[in-house]
């Protein structure tokens, strides 16, 4: 079976395979302990219709319950993801154009942005914390938080955190998932339902090779070698999620790329697991003084 088969979860090798194939290794079975009040990483979701994010589906409602839009002045920008009750993980780019935090309004809880269907809820921005050493023309150190203005409900099957992976923890050769509104080709315009597509990760050697530049390992490639899925306009900010042990772990932010699903021309992702101190002390510090900093902030 090629890689591009592989479903979510799967570990890909070329080991045992055909020339030039590489196989899917299925996780382990585990049984897992009942859900807990409160747990990140899960989801249950509401089965709807399929159709043919680049290549991708359409995701069921609650089974990406941590996705967010971020909307400036009303109109989707970027996507975002839900790491605790009040915060937002991003991408600082995304507020290249618009730095203000009073325009912006997070919606958690949405599926199709063209039909209001009662589980959204709408949060606006209390405090923008943007990477101090964010770089836009490299967009080196892609990453921002986004405390909201009141702490939401998290154990509906609509709005749910996702789990933080350790600093050390492995993902590397998984078939992880991306979700958005984004473009459905390069040049094109966002769609109105949340989209989900499967990519394996890719090393950074590979990945410097295919984008003829040096990846940082403060960022990480995912992408199919003959193309047809990937991020694409729309989608930034957003997240890269990993099954592993039964939960979702946020691995990347959706962060650039030279275009949208072209072969040998993978997505490139802010690694989280590299910013892990950065994102776990700044909601520690500005979590417990809820009067502290207020506005745009780089930190």
């Amino acid at each position: 079976m090629y890689y591009n088969s592989c479903l979510s979860g799967h570990y890909y090798s070329t080991n045992g395979c055909a020339f030039q194939e590489m196989c899917c290794i299925p996780p382990k079975h585990t049984i897992y302990p009942p859900l807990k009040q409160g747990q990140c990483g899960v989801s249950t979701p509401v089965p709807e219709r399929q159709t043919k994010i680049v290549g991708g589906k359409i995701a069921a409602p609650g089974e990406f319950p941590w996705q967010v839009s971020m909307r400036s002045n009303g109109h989707h920008v970027c996507g975002g993801i839900m790491v605790g009750d009040q915060w937002v993980m991003t991408a600082a780019h995304c507020f290249k154009t618009n730095k203000n935090p009073y325009a912006w309004t997070v919606v958690l809880g949405e599926h199709d942005r063209a039909v209001l269907e009662g589980y959204e809820i709408l949060e606006k921005v209390e405090t923008l914390f943007i990477h101090s050493h964010f770089d836009p023309a490299q967009f080196l150190n892609d990453i921002a938080l986004i405390k909201l203005g009141n702490p939401v409900t998290v154990d509906t099957a609509y709005v749910r955190p996702v789990c933080i992976p350790n600093k050390n923890e492995s993902f590397d050769g998984m078939i992880c998932t991306i979700t958005g509104w984004g473009a459905s080709h390069s040049g094109g315009v966002g769609t109105h339902n949340l989209y989900k597509a499967d990519v394996p990760l890719l090393s950074n050697e590979v990945c410097s090779y295919l984008m003829d530049r040096t990846i940082p390992n403060t960022e990480l490639c995912a992408g199919r070698k003959r193309g047809g899925v990937d991020s694409c306009q729309g989608d930034s900010g957003g997240p890269m999620v990993c099954k592993k042990n039964g939960v979702w772990n946020i691995v990347g932010i959706v962060s650039w790329g030279y275009s949208c699903a072209q072969a040998y021309t993978p997505g490139v992702y802010t690694r989280v697991q590299s910013y892990l101190d950065w994102v776990h002390s700044v909601m520690s510090y500005y979590g417990s003084h809820p009067s502290q900093k207020r506005g745009l902030h780089y930190v």
